[in-house]
């Protein structure tokens, strides 16, 4: 098997697949969602992914982004809506929030004040007292470098406009210029992404944090992964505050410790899955 992470992830999936019988076509895609989804796509789930309008369900007669068993809406899909209608309080601890959460949405748009460039978290959970917290999930992503992650559009610094430091994020807006300028070392962190979704939270006057959960395959690329996001820490200052990051790995140890025999069904599909 090839040693690169991307290939990992792919062949582990797929032999995941072949050992519960499910039928991929020849570029990893189940032929339904219900079958890349624990106990099938539930409605909630389902009405979410068509309000996000990112093809996660694809169209009639096309097969939708979420029927890859690589595909990280799948993976957030499969650890998160789970507890759509159980103890959400559950998942607060698990992140060591204080106020039990109150409610789960996928694939939510926030604005971030500007045309055509809303936020799309791919979880976000609401405490009764509007307390928001988001998670970016990552599968594959850390190992597919990309100019784009260190490239933000011209309109966020329209008009000499300081965005992130209009609403209080100057660290923020320290690493935009970094980026604006070229002047950065980040290697493989979807750095723009990072923060254009910190930007979309900060507008909504609620307090907030932001959760970078990836999926770890050991080597340097996912080093190279924790060393940005280390530095990433670092420049935004202050505004860490609001910021945190976690390895799938790490959440499921926290997991295995905290949930109930009741939830045996649902763990050993999450470890026999991505964990094996």
């Amino acid at each position: 098997m090839s040693n690169n992470p991307l290939d990992v992830i792919k062949s582990r999936q797929r032999a995941w697949a072949e050992r519960t019988g499910r039928g991929l076509d020849a570029e990893g895609y189940c032929s339904s969602a219900d079958d890349n989804i624990f106990h099938r796509l539930s409605d909630a789930a389902r009405q979410d992914f068509e309000r996000g309008g990112g093809g996660e369900l694809g169209k009639p007669g096309e097969r939708g982004k979420i029927q890859a068993v690589h595909s990280s809406s799948a993976l957030a899909c499969n650890w998160f809506d789970y507890w759509r209608d159980r103890d959400l309080g559950i998942l607060a601890r698990l992140f060591g929030v204080p106020d039990p959460f109150v409610e789960l949405l996928l694939e939510k748009h926030v604005p971030t004040g500007m045309r055509g460039a809303d936020a799309n978290l791919d979880v976000l959970l609401t405490s009764a007292n509007g307390a928001l917290f988001a998670i970016e999930s990552k599968f594959g992503e850390p190992y597919s470098p990309s100019p784009s992650k260190t490239s933000l559009k011209s309109q966020y610094f329209a008009q000499n406009r300081s965005r992130w430091t209009d609403v209080g994020l100057p660290g923020c807006q320290a690493v935009a210029e970094r980026l604006r300028t070229g002047q950065h070392a980040f290697t493989i962190l979807d750095v723009a992404q990072l923060l254009k979704h910190m930007l979309a939270l900060a507008r909504t006057g609620n307090r907030w944090t932001l959760c970078c959960l990836w999926y770890e395959v050991p080597g340097p690329s996912a080093d190279a992964h924790r060393a940005d996001l280390r530095t990433f820490t670092s420049q935004i200052g202050d505004d860490a505050g609001h910021f945190m990051t976690l390895t799938y790995q790490e959440l499921f140890a926290r997991m295995e410790r905290m949930v109930g025999p009741e939830h045996v069904d649902y763990t050993t599909y999450l470890r026999n899955r991505y964990l094996a």
